[in-house]
Formats: structure tokens, C-alpha cells, sequence
């Protein structure tokens, strides 16, 4: 079981959020009690720096692309601050993600190229080691948002996860703990998407 909180830098939002990886069962067995709204597709694409110079600093930046849009992010984690994540997100169209995914680069303006080169982060050295695309589901909760993740990598391997992001952290720790309960999920902290990621690319 994992907690994070994120702050996104545009709209100055806390993310709460509470996560574990689930058995190929216990997905089914939520989807089933919750009424998710339908899955919707995002595939992730990944970069990195020679010597997993992004990797080293514990960043991760990416452009997720959905049906009819898309997104660069760059997360940061924050200092002296316990689990705690700076987010920073462009929006794009999916033609600016086709031609920087074609170009192996990231987009070089907005927010994200900015905060990369006021750090010296060359954007030319920047390039995508890999991908994983995600089916996911939803359902509000009086508080909060739950989620169910099916991720498949190009080596085919898939894996289940489930999140549930609140708005109160102590009503959040009692709500998942019932779901941990209810469902005997595990309460290991899951390797994240872009560690998965790595692991099962071809």
C-alpha cells in the first residue's frame, strides 16, 4: 500500500492518494461491486537521460496520450516534505505528442522544458526507453475518486492496480483499509508504473 501527495502546479491541487497492486481476481471481483464508469485507454511514453540521469533523482517525465488529447508531465519529488510530489503538466494535442514521441524528444516550450532547463537538463539528451498502456476505470465515493488500472507492456506481460485518491487523508486511510480488508489486497507499497515499466519492455 502506497500514499502519495502531489501538487500540481497549475491549479495548486493536493493529491491523496492511496494505491496496491491487485490479483487478476480481486480486479474483477471491485469492478464488479462498484459501478465504474467505462474503461478509457492512456499510454504512457517515457524518457530518460544517459546513465538514468532522470532515474538518479528520482524524476519521472512522460507524455500520456489518450483518445483526443494529450499530456506531458514532469514529477518531482518535493523536498523535506514526506511523500510528497511536485506535478508538473502541459496539455497537448495529440499531433504535439505524435511528433515528439516520432522525435524521440520531449516538447521544448511550456512549463515542463522550462523547469527541465532552469536545472540544466539538456532537452536534446532527453530520450523515450519505453511505454505501457493503461485501460482505466473509475467511481466517485463520497470521498474520493476510486480506480482500477489494467496496464499491458510491450512484453506482454499486464498487471492490476487500484487507487483511491481522497480529499481527506484520515477519512482516505479508513476507506482504503476497509477496501484492504474487504478484498485481502496487499499492503506492500507497489513499484510504481515507470519501475513496472522498465522491468517489461521487449
Amino acid at each position: 500500500m502506497l500514499f502519495k501527495k502531489g501538487l500540481s502546479i497549475k491549479t495548486q491541487a493536493i493529491e491523496r492518494e492511496f494505491k496496491t497492486m491487485l490479483t487478476a481476481d480481486q480486479f474483477n471481483h471491485i469492478n464488479r461491486d462498484y459501478p465504474f464508469i467505462a474503461p478509457f485507454s492512456q499510454t504512457n511514453y517515457y524518457f530518460e537521460l544517459p546513465k538514468q540521469g532522470l532515474a538518479s533523482r528520482h524524476w519521472g517525465l512522460r507524455i500520456r496520450r489518450f483518445a483526443t488529447f494529450a499530456e506531458q508531465t514532469l514529477k518531482v519529488p518535493m523536498v523535506k516534505a514526506t511523500h510528497s510530489l511536485l506535478e508538473i503538466t502541459d496539455q497537448l494535442t495529440n499531433q504535439q505528442a505524435i511528433q515528439a514521441i516520432e522525435r524521440q524528444q520531449p516538447l521544448n516550450t511550456g512549463q515542463v522544458a522550462a523547469y527541465l532547463v532552469e536545472r540544466a537538463i539538456e532537452l536534446a539528451d532527453l530520450f523515450i526507453w519505453g511505454q505501457a498502456t493503461t485501460q482505466r476505470q473509475t467511481c466517485p465515493l463520497p470521498n474520493g475518486l476510486l480506480t482500477l488500472d489494467y496496464t499491458h507492456y510491450p512484453d506482454q506481460t499486464q498487471d492490476y492496480e487500484i487507487e483511491l485518491e481522497v480529499h481527506d487523508i484520515h477519512q482516505g486511510a479508513a476507506t482504503f483499509e476497509k477496501l484492504t480488508s474487504k478484498y485481502q489486497l496487499s499492503q506492500q507499497p507497489p513499484r510504481n508504473k515507470v519501475a513496472r515499466a522498465h522491468i517489461h519492455q521487449r
